[in-house]
């Protein structure tokens, strides 16, 4: 039987045996998730088949170092929050979703954790130009150090120390709110 780790190296090769399989370890997972989110089939449905269009898309940037599964349901969050935001401007939507919520659920938390994404994201762009490309390449197309290093063609070291140097920058911007640079750093870090 084959591993993870090995499927995904099919994929990223574009062999559309890997994506199925893949696509059916993982797509009823992922519909629970975006559904818990959204709390409408349709939507979760949607979530599900731009997830797939996305890491497919991406599917040469995928480090095989990393979970597969890690790298998949930060894409689908990015995907639902996306999608939550563009229904939320729909007053409708917005009772229905109010309407099916659960007392575990915050809907107001879930548009924060997205308002921080996009304040992290601010930040991000203000960072120096090379060590905002070096935190892209870790932290959004999850290459290694050792792979950066060697597409920059700069030492480990210098990718590790502006990694450092990134990280320190945005939860310095953050500013005090312990909560959130904790939030920030279990997410990202």
């Amino acid at each position: 039987m084959r591993t993870e780790r090995e499927i995904v190296e099919d994929f990223k090769e574009g062999m559309a045996s890997a994506f199925d399989q893949l696509y059916e370890a993982y797509c009823l997972r992922l519909y629970c998730f975006a559904f818990y989110i959204l709390k409408s089939k349709e939507d979760a449905e949607e979530v599900v088949q731009n997830t797939f269009l996305k890491i497919w898309e991406k599917r040469k940037s995928i480090d095989s170092q990393y979970t597969f599964k890690s790298f998949l349901f930060t894409v689908a969050y990015h995907v639902s929050v996306d999608l939550l935001r563009e229904r939320l401007k729909e007053k409708k939507y917005r009772e229905i979703i109010l309407s099916k919520s659960t007392v575990n659920y915050n809907l107001e938390e879930v548009i924060e954790f997205g308002d921080l994404l996009e304040h992290v994201e601010l930040i991000v762009k203000e960072l120096p130009p090379r060590k905002h490309e070096i935190y892209q390449l870790s932290r959004v197309n999850h290459l290694s150090y050792n792979e950066i290093a060697e597409k920059l063609n700069i030492s480990v070291k210098t990718v590790e120390n502006s990694i450092n140097y990134s990280m320190n920058f945005i939860k310095s911007r953050l500013g005090k709110d312990s909560m959130i640079i904790l939030l920030y750093a279990a997410l990202f870090i």
